[in-house]
């Protein structure tokens, strides 16, 4: 299991490497497993873009929340008002 420093870290690689054409562009390596499976949701009052993130690795399923986070610019936004802005988003175990 890794610390929730190797995910932070992780988390803003994602952010700095994002291409809105390429969606695994700047993924980077899972700090559980290596593979570069890394997933973010931000779900977020669209209008401040704050909220909070789930990251999470689709391969070995370890991953973060992050709390009173901001969406970056570019990256999808799930309204936080919405219960279905989790739809989707797996049962992850989360390492913090």
């Amino acid at each position: 299991m890794a610390d929730r420093e190797a995910w932070l870290k992780a988390l803003a690689r994602v952010a700095e490497g994002y291409d809105p054409d390429d969606d695994k562009a700047g993924s980077g390596p899972c700090p559980v497993c290596g593979r570069y499976r890394l997933q973010v949701r931000y779900i977020v009052d669209t209008s401040s873009r704050v909220g909070y993130a789930l990251f999470w690795c689709d391969a070995c399923m370890h991953g973060i929340s992050v709390s009173r986070v901001r969406a970056p610019e570019g990256f999808r936004m799930w309204p936080i008002e919405d219960p279905a802005s989790v739809a989707g988003v797996p049962d992850f175990t989360r390492d913090e």
